[in-house]
This record gives structure tokens, C-alpha cells and sequence, in this order.
């Protein structure tokens, strides 16, 4: 298809049915072009993907979970102070991080708490600098405790899609009239997702008893509908290109990225890969592992860092081992000229819910 570019390389691992479900959405009545990223993973409409549409919206393309993306935030300690199993030990006392008080905004819908599936709570060290330039201009510091955080809007990001889910022709979309107020309530759960990443960030220091201070590093949203001069941008699972240094996950058993947008991403629609991306569906990840790692061995990972995850079927879903290379992912937007890889974060401690 003419309108259709996949990134990646013969090295990365893609699934044909996810290329497939792309290029049904070529289709759709106003779609100048479809984007599949490195981290292209399989589902009806698949995470990794942005579609550029002419003049109309199409909800169902990022789903209910708005606004979902990745905050990095920098804790202002000082090294010795990080004790790995200290904060492992105190973070498994807590059966939900809830119950942890922290002074949050009167907004409801479960703000500050992370949900299921793929979503978590880290706290990660530098473990290389690959441009010292672009690690300095972002002021950050090599000894320092950093907080990743994958979470969304939740319930209220659910609630604004369920108002027109199953009211318009999938292939067919809102015009901008008619997405009117969805676009409004759309804007207003990307700001909650947001807000929300800040509070769990918050509420997991505290959980770990440390000061729950924190300084903004990268705060993106990579389920998202933007207005452009080009068109309304839909992204599903794609990291935008417009807010400076961004961070990329990779599984709770390798390494995350922080990488630098260069100025040639229109060719994949302003957007980069949000992750290492699902190798393996949810629903066969669980039966794939389960005879060959006890719950114990999941709860360490093989570059050693900690897991704290209550949900056994979880930690079997979202297994480092079900999840694709994210250091083929992020060589591939390199190759392709998209980013410049700042520092590589190495995770010691993951918490799941």
C-alpha cells in the first residue's frame, strides 16, 4: 500500500496479522497515511501504529485507555541511600498503592492508582550514556533514582470512549462536528492520565519511604488524537516526536531508553515506538511459561532486578519473555533516522498491581 510504512528491520520480530489490521485501516474513508513502529504488536487495531486522517476521528483507533503513556521522573537522592531490597521489602507490605496517603486532587475515577495489564511502576538507575551532550543539556545525573511510570486515565478515559463506541460506522469515523464533544472529554483524560503518572510516582516513593519529591524528566501520551496542519493524528501505542527527549520501555527484564527525536520522524508521522512491544498475545503467554518458571523466578529478572506483583496470572502475561527485543526496536528508529539514543536506564525494581 502506498499509504502504509512499517519500520523494521528483517532483524525484529512482526507479526503478519498486525500488518494486516493496518492496512485494513488504510481504508478508512479520510486516511492519508498508516505508520507501523518497531514495536508493532498484534490486536485489532495493533500498539505502534499512527494513522494520519483528513477531516475525521476515529475513537476506536486509540480505545478507552486515553492518554496512557510513559512518565520518567528524577528522584533528588543521593546514591547511597539506594537500598534495592530495603525498598523491595517495604513496597511488599503494600497490597495496593491506594491505600498510600498522598494529598491528591477531588477528580475521582481512580486517580494515582496504576491498573492491569501492561501498566507499572519502576524505579530504574543509569546504566549508559550514549551522548553525553544530550544527557547534560537534559540536566540529569548519572547517580540519581529515577521513577518510570506506564498508566493511563483509567475508568475515565473508559467512560469518555464508551460514550460513542458503537455509534458511528468503524470504517466511516465522526466528522469533526460530531467528535466535538468527545475531543473535549478527550483532551480533558489526557490531562488526568498525566496528572495521574505524577501521583503514582508519588505514592510509590512514599510507598518505599523515601521523600516524595520529584522532577519531571519525559512525560508523553502515546494513546492519543492530535490536530496538525496535516490532518488529526491518531496514535495507538506511538510516542510523539514534538516533546523533546522521550523515554521507551523495554520488558521488566531489559533495559528502557531515553532517546531523542531527530528532525526526519514526518516520515513515520511524527511519532517513535512506545516499547519493546508484545512478542506473544496475553492470552498464550501464560501457557507458554508456566511449566518452564515458578512464580519466584519471574520475581527476579535476568539483568536482576526485583518484581512485585501479588497477581500470579500477571507476572506469567507480562513475563520479560513475552515481550520483543527492545535493543532491535530501538536500533531500528536509529536506522531508520528517527532517534538518537541519550542513556539506557536499567530497572531494579518493578511494581504491578
Amino acid at each position: 500500500m502506498d499509504n502504509l510504512r512499517v519500520f523494521a528491520s528483517s532483524k525484529n520480530w512482526i507479526d503478519t496479522r498486525s500488518v494486516e489490521a493496518l492496512e485494513k485501516i488504510t481504508h478508512f474513508k479520510g486516511v492519508k497515511s498508516v505508520v507501523g513502529l518497531p514495536d508493532l504488536s498484534v490486536g485489532l487495531v495493533p500498539n505502534g501504529m499512527a494513522a494520519l486522517i483528513e477531516d475525521r476521528v476515529y475513537p476506536h483507533l486509540i480505545g478507552g485507555d486515553i492518554g496512557c503513556g510513559m512518565s520518567l521522573f528524577e528522584v533528588p537522592i543521593k546514591a547511597k541511600k539506594i537500598k534495592v531490597e530495603r525498598f523491595a521489602k517495604h513496597l511488599a507490605k503494600v497490597n495496593s498503592l491506594d491505600e498510600v496517603d498522598i494529598d491528591l486532587p477531588e477528580l475521582g475515577y481512580n486517580l494515582g492508582t496504576i491498573g492491569k495489564g501492561n501498566h507499572f511502576a519502576e524505579l530504574h538507575l543509569v546504566n549508559k550514556v550514549q551522548d553525553e551532550e544530550l544527557f547534560e543539556e537534559s540536566g540529569l545525573s548519572k547517580e540519581s533514582l529515577y521513577t518510570l511510570i506506564h498508566s493511563g486515565s483509567r475508568a475515565f478515559g473508559q467512560i469518555v470512549f464508551d460514550r460513542v463506541s458503537g455509534k458511528y460506522e468503524p470504517s466511516f469515523g465522526l466528522s469533526i462536528d460530531e467528535a466535538k464533544e468527545y475531543l473535549e472529554e478527550h483532551d480533558r483524560a489526557i490531562e488526568y492520565a498525566k496528572l495521574s503518572r505524577a501521583q503514582i510516582a508519588k505514592r510509590l516513593l512514599k510507598a518505599i519511604k523515601l521523600e516524595p519529591t520529584i522532577k519531571k524528566v519525559s512525560d508523553t501520551a502515546h494513546n492519543s488524537i492530535t490536530k496538525t496542519a496535516d490532518g488529526w493524528l491518531h496514535r495507538k501505542g506511538a510516542t510523539p516526536t514534538d516533546k523533546g527527549a522521550v523515554i521507551i520501555a523495554g520488558s521488566r527484564g531489559s533495559l528502557s531508553y531515553l532517546v531523542m527525536p531527530t528532525k526526519s520522524t514526518k516520515k513515520s508521522n511524527y511519532s517513535l515506538a512506545h516499547g519493546a512491544g508484545r512478542k506473544w498475545e496475553r492470552s498464550s503467554a501464560e501457557a507458554k511459561l508456566r511449566n518452564h518458571y515458578s512464580k519466584a523466578d519471574l520475581c527476579r529478572t535476568s539483568i536482576g532486578s526485583r518484581v512485585i506483583c501479588s497477581d500470579s496470572k500477571l507476572l506469567y502475561e507480562e513475563a520479560p519473555q513475552a515481550y520483543k527485543n527492545i535493543d532491535v526496536v530501538i536500533e531500528d528508529l536509529v536506522e531508520a533516522g528517527l532517534a538518537t539514543v541519550v542513556a539506557s536506564f536499567r530497572p531494579i525494581l518493578t511494581y504491578k498491581e
